[in-house]
């Protein structure tokens, strides 16, 4: 029943092997999006833990004991997420203890800590939640869990069943599972990565302006992840010796930036919306914003920054020829002569965001976004962006292609990446 694995020796191991199953019907059906695994694997694997596979099965009794029967086969140690809760479909418990040869017992336990859990909410224990504290005899409960427990094998292999709720699967993850893994291999290597975001280039061009990067480091490795309207780049090493590769990925980093010509917007977990919010902070400058195609993303995108306040005054959503006149100031035979999408109309609309609010800068776009409503002079996809500032103004034009939403995406990192050369180019931190 149970796979067989090498232990580590007492100086721990280098590769420690995990699988990930995830089980749920909502989850092979497409209806839920699955968020526990790939967290997971973002935890565990700069820890120094390898893992091998993530296994998705529906809510079957014989599809579990299959995925646990793999998993056990391939590593040291498994995390299983979902099929925890209280109705009839969550069946993870009876599963496991039907593979493991256990009887289900009610666990005190995790009785006083659904009662503990509801209490904080000022709530009682609804009837049947009840059935979530039938678990596997002998399984370890994790402390102050609503759901979540432990089995280990004869083997030694320890075996952790999370919830599927991203929230309390995430803290379980961080609060026990990893701590236990530690305590019980402590990896001698651990992963060091520098991530950094690309945009304005594709996934084909990066790699070749990269090419070579690594010469001489065959131990550091180049990742290339799509991630929409961006990429980003990850280069990564296995070591002993954390310090040491972080200076180096450091050195790598450095160069990959001077070949991609200024096109990386942000480094490490930092956003692009991040990076221009903190360099507006920090030359205390001041932002309002005049968006017509992007329906309000990019005051959307900014404001998912903490500290936005400190340099968004405003954003102002114009969508009718109207509002770009009343709002802001656009000439109407500006409109007339030129169009509503046209670069007279985002430069007019971009100084008359800064000099109604009185901020240092206006930032605005006005585009077509599709499906319909292009022409043969102005095909879907057209945008004009317009910056304002004390010296003028600057405006750009872009040719989008995608759906609706992939070009108002598109027109917002365009717009802010558009505000973030600017701050790079001008430097105020010196201003008097």
């Amino acid at each position: 029943m149970y796979g067989r694995v090498a232990r580590p020796g007492p100086g721990g191991a280098r590769h420690m092997r995990g699988v990930i199953i995830c089980i749920g019907d909502e989850l092979i059906s497409g209806r839920v999006e699955e968020q526990n695994s790939r967290f997971a694997m973002s935890r565990l694997s700069p820890l120094g833990f390898a893992i091998t596979s993530a296994i998705w099965v529906g809510d079957d009794m014989q599809a579990i004991a299959g995925a646990l029967d793999q998993a056990l086969a391939r590593a040291e140690f498994v995390v299983v997420s979902g099929g925890l809760g209280s109705t009839e479909d969550d069946i993870t418990a009876k599963a496991a203890a039907r593979h493991f040869g256990l009887e289900i017992a009610e666990s005190r336990r995790m009785i006083e800590n659904l009662r503990e859990c509801f209490e904080a909410v000022d709530r009682q224990v609804p009837p049947g939640v009840e059935r979530m504290a039938q678990l596997p005899e002998g399984a370890k409960v994790l402390d102050k869990s609503c759901a979540g427990f432990m089995l280990t094998t004869p083997a030694g292999q320890p075996v952790y069943f999370l919830p599927g709720v991203p929230a309390e699967n995430h803290h379980l993850l961080e609060r026990h599972v990893l701590p236990d893994l530690m305590r019980q291999f402590a990896p001698q290597e651990v992963m060091v990565s520098q991530k950094f975001t690309v945009f304005g280039l594709g996934e084909s061009e990066i790699a070749q302006r990269l090419d070579g990067l690594t010469a001489g480091y065959p131990e550091v490795s180049v990742g290339y992840y799509p991630v929409f309207p961006a990429e980003e780049v990850l280069l990564s090493t296995r070591t002993s010796q954390p310090h040491q590769a972080e200076v180096l990925l450091n050195e790598l980093y450095s160069e990959a930036a001077h070949r991609l010509g200024g096109k990386v917007v942000a480094q490490g977990e930092q956003s692009l919306a991040g990076a221009v919010a903190q360099r507006m902070i920090a030359e205390e400058l001041t932002l309002a914003l005049a968006e017509s195609c992007t329906g309000g993303l990019i005051g959307h995108l900014i404001t998912g920054v903490a500290g936005a306040s400190d340099f968004l005054d405003r954003g102002l959503v114009v969508y009718s020829n109207r509002a770009k006149m009343e709002l802001l100031g656009v000439e109407a035979r500006v409109l007339e002569r030129f169009g509503a999408v046209s670069p007279e109309t985002a430069a007019q609309m971009a100084a008359g965001a800064r000099l109604e609010s009185g901020v240092d800068l206006g930032l605005a776009v006005t585009g077509i976004a599709g499906p319909t409503g292009g022409t043969p002079d102005k095909p879907v996809g057209t945008v004009y962006f317009g910056l304002a500032a004390e010296g003028g103004v600057k405006t750009v034009h872009r040719r989008f292609m995608g759906s609706r939403g992939q070009v108002k995406m598109q027109s917002a990192w365009t717009a802010l990446d558009l505000l973030r050369r600017y701050l790079e180019d001008h430097a105020f931190l010196h201003r008097p």
